[in-house]
């Protein structure tokens, strides 16, 4: 599998405590996933679930797993 070029630098901010987060992602799959409609582990399969679920939902990890601590 060839290296993924990671072309754009996603900032963002936790809406529960406020962290900041940063990671780079290709911009092409980022807009596949953002406009088309592309799947998120489809589009990006190289983002770990906690940065995945960041762009969905600007949840931090920590507090996604606060948040459903008690559905394990």
């Amino acid at each position: 599998m060839s290296e993924v070029i990671r072309d754009y630098h996603y900032f963002g901010s936790c809406r529960k405590c406020g962290c900041q987060q940063q990671m780079l992602v290709n911009i092409d799959d980022m807009n596949r996933w953002n406009s088309q409609g592309v799947y998120i582990q489809d589009a990006m399969p190289y983002l770990t679930a906690g940065e995945r679920e960041f762009l969905i939902s600007e949840t931090c990890e920590p507090c996604f797993d606060k948040m459903f601590a008690d559905c394990e």
